[in-house]
Formats: C-alpha cells, structure tokens, sequence
C-alpha cells in the first residue's frame, strides 16, 4: 500500500471511530508500528489528526486552522478597529513582537508613525507590509506552514529568544469557558510562548467571534495578560484588578 492510501484508509478509519491506537491501525492496514507513527506524525503535521493517548483522534471542524485568505476577510472591520488601538499602546524605540495571526496584521498599517520601533514577527504577510512602510523588521525564519503563511519550530523559536521584547502583541484562535486562550495549532502556540517569556508587557486582542471556543493547545489564562484590547465587555468576567482592560466600541 503507497504511503498516500495509508494516510486515506487512516482518515477513514478515524472518521467512523473518532479515535484508534497506533497499535490497532498497525494491524489493519497490515504495517510495522514504526511506519504507522510516522503516517500520524505527518498526517498531525498537516493538521489532519490530533495525536492523542499513543493513537490519533479525529480532528473536528472547529480545530481546524482555516487557510489565511479565507481568516484575513472574517471580521476585517472588527479586527481593523482593535490593531487601530493595539497601534497606540507600542510606544518609540520600542522593540516588539507581532505574531502571524490576522486580527495583528492591520496592525502594520497604524506603526508607521512610530519613531525607531522595531518589530519582530513569524508572520511573512506582516512583515512584508512592514516594509513597505519603511518600518524596521525582523522576520524569524524557520519552517513555512502553508495555511499561516508564517515561520515556526525550533529556529524561530531560537531567534525570539534573541531579544529583550518591550511589548508582544497577539492573538489566538480563541477564549474557553475557562478563561484560556487557547488554539488548535501547537506550532503557533509554542511561539507565542517564548515571545511573552521574553517581553516585559503582553496585550491580548480579541473580537467577540473568539469567545467560547474550546480548542486543544492551552496558551495561558487570559488573566495573566497585561492588557486585552476587545469589543466585547464578556472577557471581564475573567480578569482581576491588575489587568487592563481596553473595550472598542
């Protein structure tokens, strides 16, 4: 069986059951266990299976990472009036991050009046905006993913943990029952990680679409966060007196 049958007869395997044992996948589709790792390392890579528990889970809709044109028109005016706030909040001679998510990418469009800002980022479509505003960019480098258009793993990693970061500037997929921000791609999880380890501030931006979405990376507790810039009073709920809370009307 080619390798691209396997990945299709473990897809279906998992859409009927929802979740299998890398040991049972092995014996039904008649491959050594090594090989059967390897299809659910691969097929987790392409963000097709969740890993879970030695075997793999099927992977919902609502874990998808949904590709970054299709992400960049959801709430365009929401998430434009959010970066037009966020912008006000990175101050001159500043060194700060960005991540690869759509509500920061307008972000670009409100620096360029900042003096001496420097900006770090995993985000390729961000950075190239930066640029065209004459603004100094720092792009990490790394592994491209195809439906982010961004840089991960161990080398951007690597290249955040170069810098002291005044300000990391961020989003993610969304905000739990529990107060979580959370996502459904390890990769980009990890990298904001080491971006808030390195900063001194951390500003969370966050539409309402984002509210109650249970995805499976933990971030952080969105208390934890220096200041949320929202259009919605609900995250409130959530917070304590040390943060700051910014609602766009």
């Amino acid at each position: 069986m080619l390798k691209e049958e396997r990945y299709d007869k473990i897809l279906e395997i998992l859409d009927k059951e929802d979740y299998a044992s890398a040991a049972a996948l092995s014996e039904r589709l008649f491959v050594s266990l090594p090989t059967i790792r390897r299809d659910l390392r691969e097929l987790a890579r392409r963000n097709q299976i969740i890993r879970s528990h030695g075997g793999a889970k099927k992977i919902h809709a609502e874990h998808i990472v949904a590709p970054l044109n299709f992400r960049k028109t959801v709430n365009s005016a929401e998430k434009r009036a959010l970066c037009r706030v966020a912008a006000t909040l990175a101050g001159d001679n500043e060194i700060i991050f960005i991540d690869s998510s759509t509500t920061t990418l307008q972000m670009a469009e409100f620096l360029d009046e900042k003096k001496q800002i420097t900006v770090i980022t995993n985000g390729i479509s961000l950075a190239t905006l930066l640029i065209k505003k004459g603004i100094k960019t720092y792009l990490t480098g790394g592994e491209i993913f195809e439906n982010s258009l961004a840089h991960f793993g161990s080398f951007a990693e690597d290249f955040i943990r170069r810098f002291n970061i005044d300000t990391v500037f961020f989003s993610c997929h969304g905000v739990n029952d529990k107060g979580m921000l959370a996502d459904p791609s390890l990769p980009e999880t990890q990298i904001r990680r080491v971006a808030i380890a390195q900063a001194k501030k951390t500003v969370f931006l966050c539409d309402k679409t984002k509210l109650s979405r249970s995805t499976p990376y933990n971030l952080t507790h969105i208390s934890s966060v220096d200041t949320i810039i929202t259009d919605t009073s609900a995250l409130k709920d959530f917070l304590n007196q040390e943060n700051r809370l910014i609602v766009v009307e």
